[in-house]
């Protein structure tokens, strides 16, 4: 992934755990795992449509969740990031080994981040794996894609991606099944209008907004997975 969107990514997870606000764009970078660059040019974009605001003292607040997963999403690229394609029996070898953390993405995501509440079958999987393990002895095939894991990914996550990551990657799989998991996502922990949020949010202050509903994701995602392959 790009810096920027490792910076939006940040600022969404955040703001879905009802956290707004930041004291400064350094904390944010750190967040990311980005330079500090990176973040203020990554929020120069969000700034020009109103997704954040900035304040004069340094800080900022997330104004629209539904822009800034917007953004997120129309920037995801799951090709750019593919390291293989392989079976759902080859990659089982992977996460029971050593060989690096690990988080499973998509749809195994989406149904551990709604409670297993599964809301359609699906076939394609998504594993995230670092970039340094090696891939060459995985079978060919079509059932789950592996995809590229950052480093802020790699010390955070658990088991599973994050709730925006999850819903940016749903955007850009394609098929019914995956709309129908991101939209189950987006009932749960988007809502519908912003702007009767607490003002003191919106314009400055330094207090959060009400939390949202956050479900508590396990770290039992191999247990998970090889559920799913034996159905």
């Amino acid at each position: 992934m790009k810096g920027n969107e490792l910076v939006w990514r940040a600022l969404a997870d955040r703001a879905l755990d009802g956290q707004r606000t930041w004291r400064n764009v350094a904390d944010l970078a750190y967040e990311a795992g980005v330079p500090s660059t990176t973040a203020y040019l990554a929020l120069e974009r969000l700034e020009s449509n109103g997704t954040v605001d900035r304040y004069s003292r340094g800080g900022l607040a997330v104004v629209s969740i539904d822009k800034l997963l917007t953004m997120l999403c129309a920037w995801r690229n799951l090709e750019r990031d593919t390291l293989t394609w392989t079976t759902r029996e080859g990659i089982g070898p992977v996460l029971d080994s050593k060989l690096g953390p690990y988080a499973l993405g998509g749809p195994d995501a989406a149904n551990a981040i709604l409670n297993g509440r599964a809301v359609a079958d699906f076939s394609e999987h998504i594993v995230y794996l670092p970039a340094s393990v090696n891939l060459t002895d995985l079978p060919a095939g079509k059932e789950v894609r592996v995809l590229s894991m950052d480093k802020r990914a790699a010390k955070t996550w658990n088991g599973y991606s994050s709730l925006a990551q999850t819903y940016a990657d749903l955007f850009a799989t394609p098929g019914w099944q995956a709309s129908e998991f991101r939209k189950a996502l987006r009932d749960s922990f988007v809502r519908d209008r912003e702007w009767d949020q607490a003002t003191a949010v919106i314009f400055g202050g330094a207090g959060r907004t009400s939390p949202v509903r956050r479900s508590t994701v396990s770290d039992c995602s191999v247990v998970v997975f090889n559920s799913v392959l034996t159905t």
